[in-house]
């Protein structure tokens, strides 16, 4: 009887194991995580267990919350599986070659900076099992230790970062899920901290119960004959604060198309700065740079790229006929802002006020790595100096980023220019990312992307760059 017994408290057999479709804790995470992953956890043995390994950034103090939502399991026995977290002092000791390694099949599966998870090479997988093998029978665990529990846990793993540790870590921790079984587990992974990248499969998004729905309600023109859009959130889902994303390639945009020509793309976090479109009954006028002169034909489209999962896409779009108040007697075309001058003259800009002596030229001149390989960003202005008022304007000018020929950020000139530079002519200013890069990638800036400051030379607004770290 003590044999049973002891082989009980021992071994695990996955059979006796039915995942229910979600534990208590799986819906409330989702609205919040950065990081939701389905994985497939294979079969090893305890003196080579399988192991998957979770990267992610944290970018400032806070609470990390590691969950596991299983979804099925292949009969096995041996000890059930575990979650760590760690972070990258883990390697602190490994030798070069292997860290290389450890590296390069990260880099080489061009998953790094989407949060994947991954079979560790051999190598790599010897060295930390060895080494977190020797922490199951220590009590004073290392620096780089933040926890660890069974796959089955109801509860999320939980560890709070201080500054002081921020500092020690750099922000660069692991979540490892390790078999030593002879049964196979499926789940998917939530993580949430505080950081700046939201990756969620669209597959899992899709399956949430409580789903948010972006809607475009009114489009209408104000008394200056400029164009309205209303965006609200019909729910019944929360739209996450984590959705608000100026970079990345998954960032949420409205975009207004005049005549069929599009006149403005702007981040969520321009339309709603106050995020009132986190929860379901707080619509949002956005008032754009669009200055109607004539009738046209306005169309709307919140989530423009189609990034966030709803149930009814049919709202996220509108289209409208709208008749300006009095017809202005300026030739702007339909979509052009023209501005009143102190005199009462107009000025037709797209939307901007230019000074005396010229038009500028803003150039893309450089795109380059810092010693941190952090994407940054040359631009100058080799013509005459533009407007104060740009600095303000509402939206605001946009400068665009690309990786790989997908839309990655947009930057207002207030924040790539903050001490006026291109205000000057022969201004110059470098604007340097978060971003580091972590694999080769064709990057590539467009200053200006909606036409709103009239230059002497429009092809010099683009540049493309291969970065490699």
């Amino acid at each position: 009887m003590k044999r049973f017994v002891l082989l009980v408290l021992i071994g695990f057999a996955f059979s006796i194991f039915v995942p229910p479709a979600s534990w208590l804790y799986a819906d409330d995470l989702a609205s919040g995580a950065r990081v939701h992953k389905k994985f497939k956890l294979l079969a090893g043995k305890k003196e080579d267990r399988y192991d998957l390994y979770i990267p992610f950034e944290v970018t400032r103090p806070g609470r990390i919350r590691v969950y596991i939502d299983p979804t099925g399991s292949v009969s096995g026995s041996g000890e059930f599986p575990r979650l760590w977290l760690v972070d990258a002092r883990i390697f602190e000791k490994v030798d070069p070659s292997t860290w290389n390694k450890i590296r390069h099949a990260i880099l080489d599966n061009a998953m790094m900076n989407y949060h994947p998870t991954l079979r560790l090479c051999k190598e790599a997988g010897e060295w930390l099992r060895k080494k977190i093998d020797k922490l199951l029978d220590r009590d004073d665990k290392p620096g780089w230790y933040h926890g660890s529990q069974k796959l089955n846990e109801k509860t999320p793993l939980v560890h709070d970062v201080d500054d002081k540790e921020l500092r020690k870590t750099e922000g660069r921790y692991l979540v490892m899920l390790r078999n030593a079984s002879s049964g196979e587990f499926y789940g998917s992974v939530l993580i949430t901290f505080p950081g700046e990248v939201w990756e969620v499969e669209p597959d899992l998004e899709a399956a949430y119960d409580r789903k948010p729905d972006l809607a475009v309600e009114r489009i209408q023109i104000d008394p200056d004959n400029r164009v309205l859009v209303t965006v609200a959130n019909r729910g019944p889902g929360k739209l996450h604060p984590v959705r608000y994303s100026r970079e990345g390639e998954r960032v949420i945009r409205l975009e207004v198309e005049v005549n069929g020509k599009k006149e403005a793309s702007v981040p969520l976090a321009e339309v709603d700065p106050k995020y009132n479109l986190v929860y379901k009954g707080q619509p949002v006028t956005y008032r754009t740079e669009i200055h109607l002169s004539q009738p046209a034909r306005v169309m709307a489209v919140i989530d423009a790229d189609d990034i966030v999962a709803e149930p009814d896409k049919q709202n996220n779009r509108r289209r409208e006929s709208l008749t300006p108040r009095t017809v202005s007697t300026a030739s702007a075309e339909p979509g052009k802002r023209a501005k009143r001058g102190s005199e009462g003259g107009s000025t037709e800009a797209g939307g901007t006020v230019q000074q005396g002596g010229g038009m500028p030229d803003l150039v893309v001149s450089d795109i380059f790595l810092d010693n941190r390989r952090r994407v940054a960003v040359r631009v100058e202005n080799r013509g005459a100096g533009i407007s104060p008022d740009l600095y303000r304007a509402n939206p605001a000018v946009q400068i665009r980023l690309l990786m790989n020929g997908r839309g990655w950020a947009y930057i207002p000139l207030a924040f790539l220019d903050p001490t006026g530079a291109l205000k000057q002519a022969g201004g110059s200013v470098v604007w340097t990312s978060d971003h580091v890069m972590r694999e080769a990638a064709d990057i590539t800036v467009v200053v200006d992307e909606g036409n709103r400051i009239p230059e002497t030379d429009k092809t010099n607004n683009t540049l493309t760059r291969r970065l490699s770290p």
